[in-house]
């Protein structure tokens, strides 16, 4: 059996559910969503397990509330923040901007991106537009492409696609059937992530704190709980994942300048490797690539899951304005990829700069970066830049 669509997502995570109900409202065109995995299947005690939140600015919420997700969202798995407090644990520099500076309410939320995306493929499931189908489970075996058009063999129908994009991740099986390279960095370095309480407020604050061993974040959550992510090289990183509660509590206290009190409760502890990742190319004929599966950068400003969101924003406005037969077309794609590699790519050059400049130890350095960070904090236009990074709405054009 042959089942034709216009459009084949294959990845139903945060960023392919939400481009596949978003075409879906958009346009006619008739969408096939296909992902490996199961439903995801979450009870309370998953859920309150799960340690890794995603920072999204206006532009990603934005994108959720138009697929009608955001507002089903509690405030334990969407809590807004209002700050941002950069310092340097080796010089006297620090940052500090907010909301105000910009004329809004929050630089954005803090989502549980587990249960962001289960809400996203509930919405799918509920079947609400007719012109969206999907397959969880999928046996995906092949794929056979033309400039005309590409063939996903499964293993028990053949689909046939006039584009296909691959929302599958950093290990994407479409960039690979496509034949794209994809360059990869490895920090050396392993993220720790956990939920902890303070005995002093987060004040809706995100917290950076650069370390000689690496950056330490603390992303306010309801209830004065944060999510940290503390980066480490490989081998601090097993030592502090193996130290008991009471020394994991006394030493992110410490990381933390104790400008949190002491940290009173911690979760169970995750890790994962710190990689960077750009693909060749976004595109080959009928085939383009979105998020994780197109770039990957160093978690530094919490910046990976935005530039997915914008991604889908720009593709979606593209094949939602174009002519049916032009949503597979190589100026499609071509265009796609002009409007958002430079944005990409310069967000990630930006993180593996500032990660390699705050491990520097070099005295000069360390003098120079203090002086710097109280400058830039100084200016309050410098600020509102930050600000509006922060919260994704700064344009391109205010950076050069």
């Amino acid at each position: 059996m042959v089942e034709n669509y216009d459009i084949v997502i294959v990845g139903a995570g945060l960023i392919g559910a939400s481009l596949a109900l978003d075409l879906a409202q958009r346009s006619s065109l008739k969408i096939g969503v296909f992902e490996r995995g199961a439903p995801l299947e979450i009870s309370d005690g998953v859920e309150a397990s799960n340690q890794r939140v995603v920072a999204l600015g206006r532009p990603a919420i934005s994108v959720l509330k138009r697929v009608g997700v955001f507002d089903l969202l509690t405030p334990n798995q969407a809590y807004p923040y209002h700050q941002m407090t950069v310092w340097d644990e080796n010089s006297n520099g620090e940052l500090s901007f907010n909301a105000d500076s910009i004329g809004q309410t929050e630089l954005g939320y803090m989502v549980d991106a587990l249960a962001c995306t289960k809400a996203l493929q509930t919405n799918i499931l509920a079947g609400l537009h007719d012109n969206l189908s999907f397959s969880f489970g999928a046996d995906l075996q092949g794929m056979a492409l033309s400039q005309n058009g590409a063939e996903v063999i499964l293993a028990d129908e053949s689909i046939k696609a006039r584009v296909v994009i691959g929302a599958d991740g950093a290990n994407s099986w479409v960039r690979r059937q496509a034949k794209i390279f994809a360059n990869r960095l490895d920090y050396k370095q392993n993220g720790v992530v956990a939920k902890i309480k303070t005995s002093e407020s987060h004040r809706d604050c995100a917290w950076q704190r650069f370390l000689s061993t690496g950056p330490i974040a603390a992303l306010p959550l309801k209830d004065n709980f944060s999510s940290i992510v503390w980066s480490l090289d490989s081998v601090s990183a097993s030592e502090v994942v193996s130290l008991s509660d009471r020394e994991f509590k006394s030493a992110l206290s410490s990381a933390f300048d104790y400008r949190l009190g002491n940290v009173l409760e911690v979760s169970e502890r995750q890790i994962f490797p710190l990689l960077s990742q750009r693909a060749d190319s976004y595109s080959a004929p009928s085939v383009v690539l979105v998020g994780d599966a197109a770039h990957s950068i160093h978690p530094l400003a919490g910046q990976g899951a935005n530039l997915g969101f914008k991604d889908l924003d720009c593709l979606s406005d593209l094949l939602t304005s174009s002519k049916r037969g032009d949503v597979g077309s190589l100026a499609l794609a071509s265009h796609y990829e002009r409007k958002r590699r430079r944005d990409n790519e310069q967000t990630d050059w930006l993180m593996s700069a500032l990660n390699a400049t705050f491990q520097s130890r070099l005295p000069l350095l360390l003098a120079l970066r203090g002086v710097g960070m109280n400058a830039i904090n100084s200016q309050e236009w410098l600020m509102s830049l930050l600000a509006q990074q922060a919260s994704g709405t700064l344009k391109e054009s205010e950076l050069t």
